[in-house]
């Protein structure tokens, strides 16, 4: 035993002045080569996309589908470059109408896998001026629920601005629902999330239910009538969405504003991130 001491010792000085040397860090995953088809097929479904009578429609979506199948496996730079095509589906060719969303919606369903890289194009589609018309506001609403699925939280504030201030109630309905998808989001921003839904959803609550004039010689006032309607259109999903971020479960405006008021610093499910 005294005949090792000197080597034990040696070893702990070793140790001390840094003589040995630290254990070296895996290196990272090496990435997927290049797909040397992936530019023609996103060329072929672009050609698809944009043809005059809009015939093609479904076959691009067939095409996205089997891009979709292997989309896993691409590489940074490639799922970027898909990402980007499939962004530029949105702004190809004749703005389908309401009543022909196929290729808009599968296109949305398709980035809202693609994380940061299919955010980015959501949000770009939702503000693009083809689509900003009243009758356009079902597609942005798809394509704002897809965006929460991205979890992207670059575009939490984008989400949260289309929920309180959209005029048009299904795109709030869906900027609100999609935000429940970040329930991974730091701690003060997920409260300052939840305090603005909360307060809004009052807001609209509290319209909603003044009573109607007596007078009937008094202007008509048709804000109590329209905030009844937006909130038959909020309430459910912005519910929910507030219940996956805070892990409570109520399911009316003066439930969580009563509980809101009471509980300021409150900790979601698994505590601080």
């Amino acid at each position: 035993m005294p005949a090792m001491r000197p080597l034990i010792l040696g070893l702990t000085l070793a140790i001390l002045s840094g003589a040995v040397p630290a254990q070296t860090p895996a290196p990272p995953a090496a990435q997927p080569a290049a797909d040397p088809t992936l530019p023609d097929k996103l060329k072929d479904l672009k050609m698809l996309a944009a043809q005059p009578k809009m015939e093609d429609d479904l076959i691009a979506v067939d095409k996205i589908t089997a891009l979709m199948q292997t989309a896993d496996k691409l590489n940074d730079k490639d799922k970027d470059k898909l990402a980007r095509g499939l962004g530029e589906l949105f702004r190809t060719g004749k703005v389908r109408p309401p009543d022909r969303p196929h290729l808009y919606r599968e296109t949305a369903k398709a980035l809202g896998k693609l994380g940061n890289d299919g955010g980015r194009e959501l949000s770009k589609a939702v503000a693009d001026a083809r689509l900003k018309g009243r009758e356009h506001a079902p597609i942005r609403a798809v394509l704002l629920v897809e965006l929460g699925h991205t979890k992207d939280e670059s575009q939490v504030d984008y989400l949260l601005d289309q929920a309180l201030t959209s005029p048009d109630n299904e795109v709030m309905a869906a900027g609100g629902e999609a935000l429940g998808n970040f329930t991974a989001l730091e701690i003060r921003k997920r409260r300052e999330v939840v305090k603005r839904l909360v307060s809004r959803l009052g807001e609209v609550q509290m319209k909603a239910t003044q009573p109607e004039p007596t007078d009937p010689h008094a202007p008509i006032d048709f804000s109590p009538q329209n905030a009844r309607e937006t909130l038959k259109w909020i309430e459910g999903k912005w519910c929910a969405s507030l219940a996956a971020l805070t892990g409570q479960s109520f399911t009316t405006a003066p439930d969580w504003t009563h509980w809101l008021n009471k509980n300021r610093d409150w900790t979601p499910p698994g505590g601080h991130k």
